[in-house]
């Protein structure tokens, strides 16, 4: 797994100019909501699902994205962006009213959204100045919200160097009680944050008290491995192969010449990043994002104490990564991880490395 040398940067300049990016972006298709979601998500919450009758409807509207290259977004404060779609507690959709006001755009009105960051607005879906929807029936209403924002030209001269999106991005379905819910609730994905970060808890409070490096073994292994999804489990069964059959192959040869081992995770933490970030001795949570409703990504700070000698005092450095929790028969387990040190390509866990293949070593031999 190859890795530059340099900080990657987790923010940048907003350089305009008059290019366009390639867009590389695409809606959801209609029959696949979420499908495309590991390039930009869209989605719609309500803000609490029990709200008095009368009372403001609010839902916050973000956009999450795990896109390598930073994209074009609007604020969401604009309702032309944003159509809403409501079912009522008897079935029915529910007519929006008022018009959707169209005016000139500025720059303002746009941002441009770095991977893994999210934009996100509150907005009263709620009859207001003459628009909105009549919430007058008590009971559950289920909502759907797309995002589009057009055809890419028209916002050139905002966007400079950033992707724009281009079609119909669709959230999944959500759903709220006017004054109490009749029918069973639909799940709301913010629910579901906390179980999939008690998870996280779990295995990184393991990874700051073991601090493994490198491959976990023994009693460090069976701490972290039954948190781990099948296909983690796997991939990380094929890397210890892998590593086995390196030591067997060239083992003697690296004794007798004193050579260091050319396995590149030797030194990294696979859960934490390379070098000073693979022994961190704390971690704290900075954010979280449901992608769906079987997925998570949660943004981790990591704490290294750098020790000197001769009473120097202690410094502390700081390094983020995002972890990736998956629902798997029931409960949450942990499926991947990207590091922000010394990864300017946003190369994950996943990716494997390039010098193992089928649980054989064909990377470097030494000599």
């Amino acid at each position: 797994m190859a890795r530059s040398n340099r900080w990657f940067a987790i923010t940048s300049l907003f350089l305009l100019s008059s290019s366009v990016a390639a867009i590389s972006l695409h809606g959801q298709a209609p029959e696949t909501p979420g499908s495309l979601c590991d390039a930009m998500c869209f989605s719609a919450l309500p803000k609490t699902q029990l709200f008095k009758q009368g009372e403001p409807v609010i839902v916050v509207l973000s956009i999450y994205t795990r896109s390598a290259k930073p994209i074009f977004v609007g604020r969401l404060t604009d309702d032309e962006f944003v159509k809403l779609s409501v079912i009522g507690p008897d079935g029915k959709e529910l007519p929006r009213q008022g018009r959707i006001s169209s005016r000139a755009h500025s720059p303002s009105d746009f941002a441009m959204l770095e991977t893994y960051h999210e934009i996100s607005a509150r907005r009263i879906i709620s009859l207001k100045d003459g628009a909105g929807f009549v919430f007058d029936k008590p009971g559950q209403y289920a909502f759907t919200a797309e995002y589009s924002l057009g055809p890419p030209e028209l916002f050139a001269p905002f966007a400079g160097e950033t992707t724009i999106p281009t079609g119909t991005f669709r959230s999944t379905k959500a759903a709220f009680c006017i004054e109490a819910c009749i029918r069973e609730p639909l799940p709301v994905h913010i629910n579901t944050l906390q179980s999939a970060l008690g998870t996280v808890r779990v295995f990184y409070t393991d990874i700051a008290r073991y601090r493994p490096i490198g491959i976990p073994e023994g009693r460090t292994k069976k701490a972290l491995w039954v948190l781990l999804s099948k296909r983690l489990i796997q991939e990380l069964d094929g890397l210890q192969a892998c590593d086995t059959d390196y030591y067997r192959r060239f083992g003697d040869v690296l004794k007798a010449n004193q050579f260091k081992p050319a396995t590149p995770w030797l030194e990294e933490g696979l859960f934490s990043g390379p070098d000073e970030a693979a022994s961190p001795m704390k971690f704290s949570i900075l954010g979280s994002r449901a992608i769906g409703d079987n997925r998570v990504d949660v943004h981790l700070s990591f704490t290294y104490k750098q020790t000197y000698c001769c009473g120097q005092a202690a410094s502390y450095e700081h390094y983020d990564g995002v972890v990736t929790a998956i629902l798997e028969n029931k409960r949450w387990v942990i499926d991947d991880f990207v590091a922000m040190y010394e990864n300017d390509e946003l190369l994950r866990l996943s990716d494997g490395y390039p010098e193992c293949k089928g649980g054989r070593w064909v990377g470097e031999i030494p000599n």
